[in-house]
C-alpha cells in the first residue's frame, strides 16, 4: 500500500492540474492533446457516473451523495438523472424507459457554451449550475480515459466545489425521443 500512495498522489495533482487548467479558461473553448470542451453531439447520450480516487477529499461539498449516477442529455435541451446506492449496469435502451417516466415539465434543461455548461431547476426560476467540461482526447491514467466527461461544478467566483466523471454508455443514438 505505501509503495501505491505516491502514485495515487502524482495521479491526483495531475487529475487536478488538469481540471484547473481546463476550468480557468472562462470563455475559451480550450483544446489540448489531453481533450477540451465537448461538441454538443459529443455531450448528447447516456453516462454513467465513474469514481475517482479520493473523490470526498477532492470534493469540498458532495451536493449528491449517492455513489452510483446516471445522466442522459438530450438534443432537445433536456438532461436527465438519477441516483442509486446499488450499482446497475443499464442499458440505453433500460435508461431510455426509466427516463421516459420522469416528468417532463419537470426536468431540466442544460446548455452547452464552449467550455461551459448551465443547468437550471424547473422547481426554482433563480437556481442555475454551472459546470465546466472537458472530454477526454486520449488516456490520461486508469481512471481517466479517452471519451470520458469531466464535469466541475462552480460554487461562484471561480472556486470548483464538486467533481463528476462520467462514462458514455455506448450501445445505440439517442435523438429527440422524449
Amino acid at each position: 500500500m505505501a509503495k501505491s500512495l505516491p502514485s495515487q498522489i502524482k495521479n491526483n495533482i495531475l487529475i487536478l492540474f488538469l481540471f484547473f487548467s481546463f476550468a480557468t479558461a472562462v470563455g475559451q473553448e480550450k483544446e489540448s492533446e489531453f481533450g477540451g470542451p465537448p461538441k454538443l453531439s459529443e455531450l448528447i447520450g447516456f453516462w454513467k457516473k465513474v469514481e475517482i480516487p479520493d473523490e470526498e477529499k477532492m470534493n469540498l461539498t458532495n451536493p449528491w451523495p449517492q455513489k452510483y449516477q446516471w445522466f442522459a442529455f438530450y438534443e432537445n435541451g433536456k438532461i436527465y438523472s438519477m441516483m442509486s446506492d446499488k450499482d446497475s449496469n443499464y442499458s440505453v435502451k433500460e435508461l431510455k424507459e426509466i427516463f421516459s417516466n420522469l416528468p417532463v415539465d419537470k426536468t431540466p434543461n442544460y446548455k452547452l457554451e464552449g467550455q461551459f455548461l448551465t443547468v437550471d431547476n424547473k422547481e426554482d426560476k433563480n437556481y442555475k449550475e454551472l459546470w465546466g467540461v472537458n472530454l477526454f482526447a486520449i488516456d490520461i491514467n486508469e481512471n481517466l480515459k479517452k471519451g470520458n466527461l469531466m464535469m466541475t461544478l462552480d460554487g461562484g467566483n471561480d472556486n470548483i466545489i464538486y467533481f463528476r466523471l462520467l462514462k458514455k454508455i455506448e450501445n445505440e443514438e439517442i435523438k429527440n425521443t422524449h
